[in-house]
């Protein structure tokens, strides 16, 4: 299975299930696969404002899916500690090899 799908959809599964904004995968995302986001990305990527990216990142941090780090300019935000582990784990582990010509 292709990790970026599997990592995309049980996103999109879990967003549903909270209630939240299909948007908010287009922060979730990255960082769920182990990147740094910048409200800054966020924004441009779903087309907000900025106060509409701010409100959402912070909902998420308020409930532990994303992680603040740094200050000011230089912030950006991870995975959070309640991001369900269910989801990151496939980005983790490593994956064995298959051999393209068997």
């Amino acid at each position: 299975m292709n990790t970026t799908r599997e990592v995309w959809s049980a996103l999109d599964e879990a967003v549903d299930q909270r209630g939240w904004p299909d948007r908010m995968l287009y922060v979730l995302y990255p960082a769920a696969m182990g990147n740094r986001v910048r409200r800054a990305t966020y924004q441009a990527d779903a087309e907000l404002s900025g106060q509409q990216a701010q409100r959402d990142i912070r909902e998420l941090v308020r409930a532990g899916w994303l992680a603040a780090k740094g200050e000011a300019q230089g912030r950006y935000y991870t995975a959070g500690p309640y991001l369900p582990e269910e989801i990151t784990r496939g980005v983790r582990e490593p994956r064995p090899l298959r051999d393209p010509y068997t």
